[in-house]
C-alpha cells in the first residue's frame, strides 16, 4: 500500500483539525476530539502526524508557485479583458499589491495550521507509548521536520512572525501581546533550526516501499542546508550536504515530473498523489492553463481566469541551445504576435478520473549539487568540485560544460561572481515553475536588481500594467490585514 493511501484513511482527522478562521493562531477544537483527548494513543499519534503531510498540499497547490515563480521574473499572467475578477492575483505579480490580496492571507493561514498540527503531535506524545520506542522518535521527527518547514517559509515570505510552539486551545484577548512577532534570526535559532537537527536525528534513513511519500534523513539535511545557505552559512551548509548520500541525478529530467515514473532515483521528499479513485488531486493547472486556449493544452479544458503563472519571454531565453529541460518545462501555442506561452512541466491528465495525477518533487538531488557547488565556490575559487557539481546538472541537461578559460565565451567562467551567476542561471531553468527562483533572488540580494529590470521588459511589452507596477520591488509580504486589524500586529515596511 502506497502512503498516499494511508493519508485517505485520515480524512476525518483532517477535517476535525482544520480549525475554525477565527484567527490564525487559534485552534477551536471541534467534534469529540480536542486538545484534551486528542491524540492520546499511538494509532491517533498516526493520524495527527499524516494530517501534518496532508497540511503541505494545500500550500504547494495554491500559494508556492505564486512566490516562487509568478513573483519572480521566470512567470506572469496573460491578461484577459472580459475577466477582472483575478486582479488582486495579478497584482502581486506587478508589485501593486495590498495586504489585504487573499493569497497573503491564505499562505500565512496554511503555514500557521501547518504548524499547529505539529504542535498538536509534540504536546501529548511524551505521555503516549509505543509498541517501539523508534516509531514513536520517527512520528516526532516528522512533525518538528514540518514545524521547521512551515517557519522557514514563514520567515523567507513575512520577515518576523509570531512563534508558537504549543497549541492554543482559547482565543487569547491579548494574541499579539502574548505572541509578538519574533526577529527571524530568533525564529531560526530557537525553532527552525533545532526542530531541523532533531529531525535529522531521528529520521530513518530509507523507508519501505510502501511508505514512500515519508520523510527520511536527507529531507531534514536538505531543509537545514537551505536554511543555512539563505543565512549565508556556507561551511555549515556543506558539512550538511556532504552527509546526504543513497540519491542521484534521474537520467532523464522528465521523469522527475512525469507521474509514471515517480518517487525515482532523485527524489528525497515529493508530495504524493491521492489516488485518483478518490477525486483529489492538484488543481493548479486550472489556473495555469491560459485562458482562451480550449482544451489545446490542458484536456479538461481552460477557463476565464487561466493564464497564470505564464512563462515570460525571458525565462524562454533563458534556456541554451539544446538544453533538453525546456520542451519539459516551457510549451508554446499559436505563431508570431499569437504565440502563447504556457507551464508544461506538470502537464499530465489521467483521462479516465479527470484529474492531474502529478506529484510535487519538494527536494530534489539536483538542489543538493548545486548548492554544493555554491558553497564550495564561496570557499574559493577556483574550485574543482564546486565545477564538476555544477556540471553534473548541465550533462544531464544535455550540455557542455562550463569551466575556467573556456574558448567558447558563454562556457567560460572565470571569477567566483561569475560563477554565483552561472549557478543562478542553473538553478532558474532547473527549477523554473517548482517554486524557486524568487527565493533565491531574496537570499543572494539580486531580487530587486533582477526585478527592476524584468520590470522594464514587462512594459515594453504590456499596455495593461498598473502605473506603478515594478516601481516598489517588496522583498517581504506584507503580515494580512487581518492580523493587524484583529490583534494589532504591526505591519512590513512598505505595506
Amino acid at each position: 500500500m502506497r502512503f498516499a493511501k494511508f493519508f485517505t484513511a485520515t480524512v476525518l482527522f483532517a477535517l476535525v483539525m482544520s480549525s475554525c478562521k477565527k484567527e490564525y493562531l487559534t485552534l477551536d477544537p471541534i467534534d469529540r476530539y480536542s486538545f484534551y483527548n486528542f491524540p492520546t494513543n499511538e494509532s491517533q499519534v498516526e493520524q495527527a502526524v499524516a494530517g501534518c503531510y496532508r497540511k503541505v498540499f494545500p500550500i504547494y497547490n495554491s500559494y508556492m508557485w505564486l512566490w516562487g515563480d509568478m513573483l519572480s521574473d521566470n512567470t506572469s499572467f496573460r491578461y484577459n479583458t472580459t475577466d477582472r475578477g483575478g486582479i488582486a492575483t495579478e497584482q502581486l505579480d506587478e508589485f501593486v499589491a495590498n495586504a489585504q490580496e487573499g493569497n497573503i492571507g491564505g499562505m500565512y493561514r496554511e503555514s500557521f495550521e501547518g504548524v499547529e498540527r505539529s504542535n498538536y503531535v509534540l504536546q501529548n506524545l511524551a505521555t503516549i507509548g509505543f509498541a517501539s520506542d523508534s516509531v514513536k522518535a520517527i512520528r516526532e521527527a516528522e512533525a518538528k521536520f514540518f514545524r521547521a518547514f512551515h517557519y522557514f517559509n514563514l520567515v523567507r515570505l513575512y520577515g518576523d512572525v509570531p512563534v508558537v510552539t504549543s497549541v492554543i486551545t482559547v482565543p487569547d484577548p491579548n494574541t499579539a501581546g502574548n505572541y509578538p512577532r519574533k526577529p527571524v534570526n530568533q525564529i531560526y535559532t530557537d525553532v527552525i533550526i533545532p526542530d531541523a537537527l532533531a529531525a535529522i536525528n531521528k529520521l530513518p534513513v530509507t523507508v519501505p516501499a510502501a511508505q514512500k511519500g515519508r520523510l527520511v534523513k536527507a529531507a531534514a539535511q536538505v531543509l537545514l542546508a537551505q536554511v543555512y545557505v539563505t543565512q549565508k552559512k556556507f561551511p555549515e551548509a556543506l558539512t550538511v550536504l556532504n552527509q546526504i548520500t543513497g540519491f542521484s541525478l534521474n537520467p532523464q529530467y522528465v521523469n522527475n515530473f512525469n507521474p509514471v515514473t515517480k518517487n525515482g532515483v532523485e527524489s528525497i521528499f515529493e508530495i504524493q498523489t491521492f489516488p485518483v479513485s478518490t477525486g483529489y488531486s492538484f488543481t493548479f493547472m486550472n489556473n495555469w492553463t491560459p485562458w482562451g486556449t480550449g482544451t489545446t493544452i490542458w484536456p479538461a479544458g481552460s477557463n476565464s481566469r487561466g493564464g497564470l503563472n505564464q512563462p515570460t519571454n525571458d525565462l524562454n531565453n533563458a534556456y541554451e541551445t539544446n538544453d533538453n529541460r525546456k520542451a519539459v518545462t516551457v510549451g508554446s501555442t499559436g505563431t508570431g504576435p499569437a504565440t502563447i506561452l504556457f507551464m508544461r512541466k506538470f502537464l499530465y491528465y489521467d483521462v479516465a478520473a479527470k484529474l492531474n495525477p502529478c506529484q510535487w518533487p519538494v527536494y530534489r538531488y539536483a538542489d543538493v549539487l548545486l548548492m554544493q557547488a555554491e558553497c564550495l565556490n564561496e570557499a574559493s575559487f577556483p574550485n574543482a568540485q564546486a565545477f564538476a557539481a555544477l556540471n553534473l546538472v548541465r550533462t544531464r541537461a544535455g550540455l557542455p560544460n562550463k569551466t575556467q578559460g573556456n574558448v567558447i565565451p558563454a562556457l567560460a567562467v572565470n571569477t567566483q561572481d561569475e560563477f554565483r551567476l552561472a549557478i543562478e542561471k542553473e538553478r532558474r531553468v532547473e527549477f523554473a515553475g517548482e517554486g524557486y527562483r524568487w527565493f533565491d533572488l531574496v537570499r543572494t540580494n539580486r531580487a530587486t536588481a533582477v526585478m527592476t529590470a524584468h520590470g522594464i521588459a514587462e512594459k515594453a511589452i504590456k499596455t495593461t500594467l498598473d502605473p506603478g507596477a515594478y516601481t516598489n520591488i517588496k522583498l517581504q509580504l506584507g503580515i494580512p490585514f487581518r492580523e493587524i486589524q484583529q490583534f494589532g500586529y504591526p505591519q512590513n515596511s512598505g505595506w
